[in-house]
């Protein structure tokens, strides 16, 4: 079953979308992570605690929209160099 152009574009913006917050979600988990560490380390030695980084922004419409088109871009190529496949002579 076909897709049209418009359930093709819904489908990037989507992809689009879960990669960007997939990402977002994969840095935000280790700063969460790395700080935790930092906390446990400085109470062992008695330290102050280190004040939290803070966390990435979350991905905003006009980079899932970018991210579509990169995705978008990508699929629509034309290849330039198609392998030829000779048959072998008998």
């Amino acid at each position: 079953m076909s897709m049209t152009p418009f359930e093709i574009r819904l489908e990037l913006l989507k992809m689009a979308k879960d990669m960007l917050v997939e990402e977002y979600f994969g840095k935000r988990e280790i700063i969460s992570q790395n700080w935790q560490t930092q906390i446990e380390s400085a109470r062992v030695k008695g330290g102050e605690p280190p004040a939290h980084p803070g966390f990435p922004d979350y991905p905003t419409e006009s980079q899932i929209v970018q991210k579509a088109n990169e995705l978008n871009n990508f699929v629509s190529q034309i290849p330039t160099t198609l392998e030829k496949t000779s048959k072998k002579s008998t």
